[in-house]
């Protein structure tokens, strides 16, 4: 059995000598694990391609134990492309929470397509709480963890219902919001996350005064 997608690295660590195990949320078969043999070595030719946050185009094959990475193609690395440290770390951010809230061979294009574009975003828009605040909510009511409309009607929440609704661009032209209220807002989503996945978000904390 063979897979040939697109996907985008969440995650990777060493195995063996000259090995890495990568965490990869493709396009057709939602997060997957995939083994990919030698790209340690110097004269490996897939590891400028795999890197943290790059996007690319893979085939896998089913092995005995683990599905085996035998090609790659790099679309775009959003990681390491025009680098700096406050860019990678929001990146790493978003890449943290679609790991944390997805379960292995679950397929949703809507997730992955939502990934590609709001990384796209981190480059191309000056106010990161707008873009994060809209990552989380569309990707929290993708999963069917969140629904604007069971909260309470509040000002809080037709806020939220913008975000969760429409597209960024209208959410960017209607939806105003202090510093402070960012701030109560990514943290009532952070904080959602990790009861969700009862695990700390270990990223939040490089975000701070960015």
């Amino acid at each position: 059995m063979y897979l040939r997608t697109e996907g985008v690295i969440l995650k990777r660590r060493n195995f063996g000598e000259a090995d890495r195990i990568l965490t990869i949320y493709t396009k057709d078969s939602g997060k997957i694990t995939a083994l990919a043999k030698g790209v340690r070595r110097p004269k490996s030719k897939k590891a400028g391609h795999l890197e943290i946050g790059s996007w690319c185009k893979i085939f896998t094959v089913r092995g005995k134990n683990m599905d085996l990475l035998t090609e790659v193609e790099l679309k775009h690395a959003f990681g390491i492309k025009d680098f700096t440290e406050e860019r990678a770390n929001k990146i790493y951010h978003f890449l943290e929470l679609v790991d944390a809230l997805t379960a292995e061979h679950q397929k949703n294009p809507g997730v992955f397509n939502l990934l590609i574009s709001f990384l796209k975003k981190i480059n191309n828009e000056n106010n990161f709480d707008l873009v994060s605040s809209v990552f989380k909510i569309k990707l929290l009511s993708n999963l069917g963890f969140f629904a604007a409309s069971t909260l309470s009607d509040s000002q809080a929440k037709w806020v939220i219902q913008i975000l969760e609704e429409e597209d960024f661009e209208t959410a960017k032209s209607q939806i105003r919001l202090s510093e402070q209220g960012y701030l109560k807002l990514l943290s009532f989503l952070d904080s959602m996350v990790e009861s969700l996945t009862e695990r700390k978000l270990t990223t939040v904390r490089f975000l701070n005064g960015q």
